[in-house]
């Protein structure tokens, strides 16, 4: 059977490398965004582009498409034989999907870098096909996270939950460094990511029967 319960403090309390890291790339993102012109990051990356860096994030930035993702994820289930994290891997994966499309289809369906800097000549890496619309939230970096985050919570070692996040920051980055996002639009994928795992570290595959009380 099923069961979903919200988060607990010391489910909080545990995890609190994961929520350390990620308040302070979140809050350093939001001051930058704060401090700087919409779209300043991705002229500037434009302006110190770097061919091997972009061929690079070209591939990287994979790691963000739910595909690999869910690959990774199978394997995981198949290696942990375990039903509750294999429920809790993919309802992560799905929420973060929903509420996604939600936001960039029905909500802001705004422009990407690729038509509002067009007066800039921003660099694109080859190879790359660069996309024009529904640019908020990121879908790779929403996703990144939502898996990241869900690793984390599930396994609770620091120097994993660590390691993990910088690889879903990493994607993060790699979205602007490659002229598919804003900076407002990362730090909205991390969000939503951050909003579906948690959903989905409530739920709980109980395998228990409760007897029956007959008279």
């Amino acid at each position: 059977m099923l069961e979903w319960q919200w988060i607990s403090k010391r489910f909080l309390m545990a995890q609190k490398w994961s929520f350390v890291l990620l308040t302070c790339f979140i809050g350093i993102a939001t001051a930058a965004i704060c401090i700087t012109e919409y779209g300043y990051f991705n002229i500037w990356f434009s302006r110190h582009y770097h061919p091997s860096l972009g061929y690079f994030l070209k591939y990287y930035t994979h790691f963000g498409e739910e595909w690999v993702l869910a690959t990774l994820g199978l394997i995981l289930v198949i290696i942990l034989k375990n039903k509750t994290f294999a429920v809790r891997i993919s309802a992560a994966l799905i929420i973060n999907s929903l509420i996604t499309i939600a936001l960039k289809y029905l909500v802001f369906n705004q422009n990407r870098p690729k038509l509002v800097l067009q007066d800039f000549h921003l660099i694109f890496t080859q190879g790359v096909a660069i996309n024009e619309y529904n640019s908020f939230p990121s879908g790779h970096t929403s996703a990144a996270f939502a898996m990241a985050l869900t690793l984390s919570f599930w396994f609770a070692n620091p120097k994993l939950s660590i390691f993990v996040l910088l690889m879903a920051i990493g994607v993060g980055l790699s979205r602007i460094y490659l002229q598919q996002h804003f900076i407002e639009d990362i730090v909205g994928g991390a969000i939503v990511g951050l909003l579906a795992a948690c959903l989905a570290a409530g739920l709980t595959w109980n395998t228990k029967i409760e007897p029956q009380i007959t008279c």
